[in-house]
């Protein structure tokens, strides 16, 4: 079992062995406690060298993952996959990015799916609310990203960790990711006040592009995607 958890453009892998090969610019440790997981960790961030950190625990995995999260605050998002008629992926141009379309989940998504919005019975996962609450979100975001109207929720993806700084305040994201299915005949609207300033739809055999300006975190996800497609 691991993590992975992307700082920029840094790695950092939470394993339950001991790594077997040791990679270019790796740094392999055994976790041994929150202090000093704390120092290994803080140092990692804050290096302006691109790296991997990997820290394993055969005996105590679960202390060592629980650890390794409370030394940031957490954060909570969703987003999609989203795919139209023709098999194309729906991107947003963001601060010099090409990203997907996501974003926090609000105390009103959690209202919501409380309420029993949206939720079908004939689910078998609609007992969770957890994952109700991202459904709500995931869709909502990626609606007010992008100006689509019609969305369907395929099914769910894995989750992605990021890491990144506010001042001296270190926090963590969360995003749950949903594989959906939008149309071409709704208008892209890219949601200005966000800071996008592209929303389009790329075809899956030209990606090279956004692969070389896009987060790292989300090149394992679309890996993962479209070799399932």
């Amino acid at each position: 079992m691991k993590f992975d958890i992307y700082c920029d453009e840094n790695l950092i892998t939470l394993l339950d062995s001991s790594p077997v090969n040791k990679r270019d610019n790796e740094t392999q440790t055994r976790f041994s406690g929150k202090k000093s997981l704390n120092e290994i960790v803080s140092g990692f961030e804050k290096s302006s060298k691109k790296g991997l950190l990997s820290i394993w625990s055969d005996d105590n995995f679960n202390q060592l993952v629980k650890a390794f999260f409370k030394l940031h605050e957490t954060v909570e998002a969703a987003g999609g996959v989203v795919f139209n008629e023709h098999g194309e992926i729906l991107f947003i141009h963001r601060n010099g990015k090409w990203d997907l379309p996501k974003g926090k989940i609000s105390g009103k998504d959690r209202r919501k799916a409380e309420k029993g919005k949206f939720i079908n019975p004939s689910d078998p996962g609609y007992t969770d609310i957890n994952l109700q609450v991202a459904r709500l979100a995931a869709i909502r975001e990626v609606k007010e990203e992008t100006g689509l109207k019609n969305l369907k929720l395929v099914s769910e993806l894995h989750l992605t960790y990021h890491i990144y700084y506010n001042g001296d305040r270190r926090f963590i994201k969360t995003t749950r990711w949903f594989r959906m299915e939008g149309t071409t005949a709704d208008l892209l609207v890219p949601q200005i006040e966000e800071g996008i300033i592209i929303a389009r739809w790329i075809p899956a055999n030209s990606l090279a592009c956004i692969f070389m300006h896009t987060y790292e975190s989300l090149k394992p996800l679309i890996k993962s995607v479209l070799a399932n497609t």
